[in-house]
């Protein structure tokens, strides 16, 4: 059994303020019993699985595709056997059971689903599945889109691996299923807006609205993400940014005037603003990725996508500072961090490049502590198909 107590023993030098949010995780998730830790234990082990990656050959590029095919069915299999894992697991239950016992009229009343979602939800229930089958389905469908597209486009393949655990990419797979698969979707435009074709881009992010409706944000920042990266770009975008922040409430109450039916978000928890803690991660970020922007602001050559995703993903992150709900609108974008965050690992002089990973690696397991301490989606700690029923009710 593992003394949770040291913990920090095992991690080196690691400073008085991360042992106490690790000691902080272990207290607020009560996994002091062996049983307790053992609910964690599968997030621990695919994150410490990711990074023997770093072992791997670098080049030998067939190893770290093998290793991502092991690290993708491992993520399958964990999000397909979970059990009242995430907010929202009982709602796309119930939905999954009305669907199987509804006929097309009938689904037409669910009208706030997607017709993607809804179409899959079809599927599987016509060909005698159950919600069981359905996860397997839909996890196979989340993880294969993610990891292939981090096969062709990730730098470092293995660091993407963690970056999707403890980024929170896995934990929203597991909760927001229509907006996850939109995501995951959405990374598929990364080889058409490289090449500045725009509109298999435009097709895309249709698609994706199928599944969510807030995958339409992209079709603006499709144009953004293309731009090359200078001061002016940047400047003129903080100084919109920074207006609509001040502007968003004056002019959300003239929308909800005249379409009253959206009144009821204004008055939900879901309304209120973050901490600006909530921040750290998205700064720190953006500062690993600071040598990426330098190098597409200098190299005309280099393809401006990635490094404008990490400044978009934190100047959209900054609004879930005024309401918590609009940070749906930065999921996609900062999507591309997976491949972004290796690629600027890539891109630092070699004096530099090692401290990043550290400071990457280390930080990123600490918002993952600080992710499972605050019961970011509801998937802290791990209950499978193994445990009895629990109800997770979000805090």
């Amino acid at each position: 059994m593992l003394d949770t107590t040291n913990l920090f023993e095992y991690i080196p030098d690691i400073g008085a303020y991360e042992t106490g949010l690790i000691n902080l995780f272990f207290k607020n998730l009560d996994i002091g019993t062996e049983w307790g830790e053992a609910k964690m234990l599968p997030y621990l082990l695919l994150g410490g699985t990711s990074l023997t990656g770093a072992l791997l050959p670098e080049r030998k590029p067939a190893h770290q595709r093998v290793f991502l095919l092991g690290m993708g069915v491992l993520y399958w299999l964990l999000a397909s056997l979970r059990y009242v894992t995430g907010f929202d697991y009982r709602f796309y239950e119930k939905y999954f059971c009305f669907t199987a016992t509804s006929d097309i009229a009938g689904l037409a009343t669910f009208g706030q689903i997607e017709p993607g979602y809804r179409l899959l939800n079809v599927i599987v229930s016509g060909l005698g599945g159950d919600y069981r089958v359905f996860l397997f389905v839909f996890h196979f469908l989340f993880t294969a889109l993610v990891f292939v597209w981090l096969a062709r486009y990730s730098a470092i393949p293995w660091m993407s691996a963690y970056l999707f655990l403890t980024l929170q990419y896995f934990a929203l797979g597991m909760n927001f299923l229509r907006q996850a698969l939109a995501g995951a979707i959405i990374l598929w435009i990364y080889p058409f807006l490289k090449s500045r074709r725009l509109l298999p881009c435009f097709g895309l992010t249709l698609l994706a609205s199928c599944f969510h409706r807030t995958a339409l944000i992209m079709l603006p920042l499709c144009i953004l993400l293309s731009l090359r990266p200078s001061k002016l770009h940047y400047g003129l975008s903080a100084l919109a940014a920074v207006s609509g922040y001040f502007l968003m409430d004056p002019f959300i109450k003239v929308v909800v005037s005249i379409v009253p039916k959206y009144q009821h978000y204004l008055t939900e928890k879901y309304w209120q603003g973050n901490s600006f803690r909530y921040l750290l991660m998205p700064i720190g970020c953006f500062l690993i990725a600071l040598p990426l922007i330098r190098r597409a602001m200098q190299v005309k050559s280099e393809s401006p996508v990635l490094a404008n995703s990490m400044f978009y993903a934190l100047l959209m992150q900054v609004f879930i500072t005024k309401h918590f709900i609009l940070e749906r609108l930065s999921i996609y974008v900062a999507f591309f961090a997976l491949i972004a965050l290796p690629e600027a690992i890539r891109a630092a002089d070699q004096r530099t490049a090692r401290l990043r990973t550290g400071l990457l690696l280390g930080g990123c397991f600490l918002y993952f502590l600080f992710a499972a301490s605050q019961g970011f989606h509801g998937v802290y700690p791990f209950h499978g198909i193994w445990d009895k029923a629990q109800t997770l009710a979000p805090h």
